[in-house]
């Protein structure tokens, strides 16, 4: 991770966020990269929560870009440079990412291809690669954090992550609140990534807390949606649930329906500039 960014092309600053780690992590960093600047949290604050810290900084220190960077996650030297050349150009774009790609350099993402590629806005970019006339940037409805690049004008109205997301969610409620800012989200071919990680194997619990509770949670905080329409669709999906007899998926859903105040606050902050950031 930290090594691709001392070969990058542009050079860049660099913030690591230590939500509590207990296994000797920050000394080795400071000792075999000392120009990387260590904030230590002390406890697990969530992903979102940890990644405002550095978003914090990026708007006080009048930086004009900022580059969230998973620790599973590195770069090529010019990744950086063609994301900041395409941004200058579509300006409308307040989150570009690189094509997200596997640790062998091969394959891209499983994630990426799912949750970015196959959507049916999306296509047009398979058709575009076939016949090998690819645009600078294509708009998509969401792509994951592991790799994005946000310009200031895009901080400054949206503001940082929910921290009612711990892990999971924050993304999607990120982009939401982006989009509804009027702002695009982009892949750009030309510039490559590496997220190294494996295919994700959840049990049943895991995949319908994700489905159920975050996805829910992150859909009906949506700024898009009206308050009033959130809690009539919450009632329904727990009476379902409840008709069907689907004790894992009753759960979180009325769990959700509890945490409806959560979701209205959600959805009010979501109205503000600079939310969830001082």
């Amino acid at each position: 991770c930290y090594s691709s960014l001392r070969t990058s092309s542009v050079p860049c600053d660099i913030l690591m966020i230590d939500n509590g780690s207990t296994d000797g992590t920050q000394e080795y960093i400071r000792k075999n990269y000392p120009e990387v600047e260590v904030v230590e949290t002390g406890s697990n604050l969530g992903f979102g929560r940890a990644n405002n810290i550095g978003l914090q900084r990026v708007l006080d220190e009048g930086y004009d870009y900022c580059y969230l960077l998973n620790q599973d996650a590195w770069v090529m030297p010019e990744t950086l440079e063609e994301l900041i050349a395409v941004s200058q150009k579509h300006p409308e774009y307040g989150i570009l990412s690189p094509m997200q790609m596997k640790a062998d350099c091969r394959h891209l993402d499983g994630n990426f291809i799912k949750n970015v590629l196959l959507c049916k806005k999306e296509l047009c970019f398979i058709e575009d690669a076939y016949f090998n006339q690819l645009e600078e940037v294509y708009e998509v409805d969401f792509v994951m954090a592991a790799h994005w690049f946000i310009t200031r004008r895009c901080l400054e109205t949206v503001g940082g992550f929910s921290p009612t997301f711990l892990h999971y969610g924050e993304d999607t409620n990120f982009i939401h609140r982006a989009q509804y800012w009027n702002f695009k989200v982009g892949i750009v071919p030309s510039s490559k990534a590496v997220h190294d990680r494996g295919d994700a194997c959840w049990s049943k619990e895991k995949q319908t807390y994700i489905e159920e509770y975050v996805g829910d949670l992150a859909g009906y905080s949506n700024p898009s949606f009206t308050p009033k329409s959130r809690r009539l669709s919450l009632v329904k999906k727990c009476l379902i649930s409840i008709i069907l007899g689907n004790n894992i998926v009753k759960k979180y859903n009325v769990r959700l329906l509890k945490e409806s105040n959560t979701i209205l606050n959600n959805y009010m902050y979501s109205l503000n500039k600079k939310a969830f950031l001082k």
